[in-house]
């Protein structure tokens, strides 16, 4: 559950294709990491921009496409280009679908998207399927605290939309591990949506 961690993993999977788009595509990926992690959203935007045009002219895997398209995206999205940032997330979604990737990053990040641009009943659509991938992957063992963070995000967004009943186990599981696992911290850092929209 560590959306983070795709960002790292990109100097691990840009690899083959053209070795100088390649090369280039890598370059421009941890450039991208690097200033995302300064708080610098535009500039990570602008690499991972650069890094999804190599990856393409060099030939590179799905995998590495999907990690540039998935960067792209929520950078993007931090700085508020909404309509970038969907598409990108959806390419990188596609990819991942056709390489056995894993595509409930992408979805959650939808998700988060969506409820932080206040889109609650699109948001409900994404983290159902998220919710569904996460059971198969038995993400409440593997980061309990991490998962009812989850479930309160998805919990929020049915009662943002109506659906108190539907959002009520949620909220009462998500109460139920925090006080299982005390003191314990979740694996996933949240991408801060529309905080750097830019000034016209």
């Amino acid at each position: 559950m560590n959306v983070r961690a795709i960002s790292l993993a990109a100097t691990v999977f840009f690899l083959g294709g053209c070795a100088v788009n390649e090369r280039t595509a890598h370059n421009y990926a941890n450039a991208g990491v690097a200033a995302s992690q300064r708080g610098d959203w535009a500039t990570a935007r602008e690499n991972w921009r650069r890094a999804v045009i190599n990856a393409r002219l060099g030939q590179m895997s799905n995998q590495a496409l999907a990690i540039a398209n998935y960067e792209y995206g929520r950078a993007s999205g931090v700085v508020c280009e909404w309509a970038e940032a969907e598409s990108a997330l959806a390419e990188a979604y596609r990819l991942d679908s056709i390489s056995a990737g894993p595509t409930y990053k992408t979805t959650y990040e939808l998700g988060r998207m969506y409820s932080d641009r206040k889109m609650y009943a699109k948001a409900v659509e994404q983290f159902a399927k998220v919710k569904v991938e996460f059971e198969k992957l038995q993400a409440e063992t593997k980061d309990p605290v991490g998962y009812a963070e989850f479930l309160d995000e998805y919990a929020n967004a049915l009662e943002q939309t109506g659906l108190t009943n539907d959002a009520k186990p949620l909220r009462l599981r998500a109460e139920e591990l925090r006080k299982t696992f005390p003191g314990k911290a979740s694996h996933t850092e949240k991408t801060p949506y529309g905080t750097k929209c830019k000034i016209s």
